[in-house]
């Protein structure tokens, strides 16, 4: 579909907000792109891959032309596309020969500390769908079963992840800190 043709459609893409009010998909992105991008950024691992994920879930939404009960069912929308979009670049074949070279790191809150920088890192390092679900609970503030219906994974699923991904980040950070 061309560009074109998106933007013309772009007016007709609608959701609606927990107050019943239309909003346009320029509203959407203005609401949720910080969340889609930093989802895409702890699944990609650089920004520039992170930017074409983001922009590509938008471009789905417009191409979709969805509507959604409100604003959290938007946002979930978002999240779960911008996962399964960077789970199937990840398996295209060109993304394996690619070398990663953006030392840029991912700026939580606006701080840039030497601690978040580590935190970042050791993050990073994590499999993806535990960078996933640490994100999602501490980042953006989503209820253990709010995930479990987000991903359609098993709340005990969602919490042993967590366990797991939390014991790994202590154990690459160094215990001796946290304890």
């Amino acid at each position: 579909m061309k560009i074109s043709s998106l933007v013309a459609r772009h007016n007709n893409v609608v959701s609606y907000d927990t107050d019943g009010v239309e909003s346009s998909i320029l509203d959407v992105y203005d609401r949720h792109i910080d969340t889609v991008f930093r989802v895409c950024y702890s699944l990609m691992g650089n920004k520039q891959d992170a930017e074409d994920a983001a922009q590509s879930v938008f471009v789905k939404l417009m191409e979709n032309g969805r509507l959604f009960a409100n604003s959290d069912h938007e946002k979930a929308w978002l999240i779960v596309t911008a996962r399964n979009h960077c789970r199937d670049m990840h398996r295209k074949w060109w993304k394996k020969k690619v070398v990663d070279i953006d030392p840029s790191t991912m700026e939580l809150a606006g701080l840039a500390t030497v601690e978040t920088r580590e935190l970042e890192d050791n993050l990073r390092k994590l499999p993806s769908t535990l960078r996933l679900l640490l994100y999602l609970y501490y980042y953006e503030g989503y209820k253990v079963a709010e995930i479990a219906v987000m991903l359609k994974l098993n709340p005990n699923t969602v919490k042993s992840q967590m366990r797991s991904g939390r014991k790994r980040l202590k154990l690459q950070m160094g215990d001796d800190r946290y304890e």
